[in-house]
C-alpha cells in the first residue's frame, strides 16, 4: 500500500504525464500533482482519485522533485531577495 508523501511518475496511461505526490489514502489513493513529465516543479492543484491498485500497474515510485541541491535557483532566489530589500527601502 503506498504510504503518504511517497511520489510517483505517471507516463500518461490513463492520467497527464508528471510526477505526483500521494496525499491520502483512504478509498483508495488521492494524489497531486508536483511536477510536469520532465521533472519540473509545478503548482497545478491537480488532485486525482485513483484505486490503490493503478498506482501499481500505472505508476512507478521516483524520488521527491524537490529533494536536491538547485544552484541556479539558489542565485536567483538570493538576486530576487536582495532586489525586493532595496526596493522596499526606496
Amino acid at each position: 500500500m503506498p504510504e503518504i508523501g511517497e511520489h510517483y511518475r505517471s507516463d500518461g496511461a490513463s492520467v497527464r504525464p508528471g510526477v505526483y505526490r500521494i496525499v491520502g489514502t483512504s478509498d483508495g489513493v488521492t494524489l497531486l500533482r508536483v511536477a510536469d513529465d520532465r521533472g519540473r516543479r509545478r503548482h497545478t492543484g491537480e488532485i486525482l482519485y485513483v484505486a490503490a491498485a493503478t498506482i501499481d500497474e500505472e505508476f512507478e515510485p521516483v524520488g521527491d522533485p524537490d529533494a536536491g541541491f538547485a544552484p541556479r535557483a539558489s542565485v536567483r532566489n538570493a538576486i530576487q531577495g536582495l532586489y525586493w530589500s532595496v526596493r522596499s527601502l526606496v
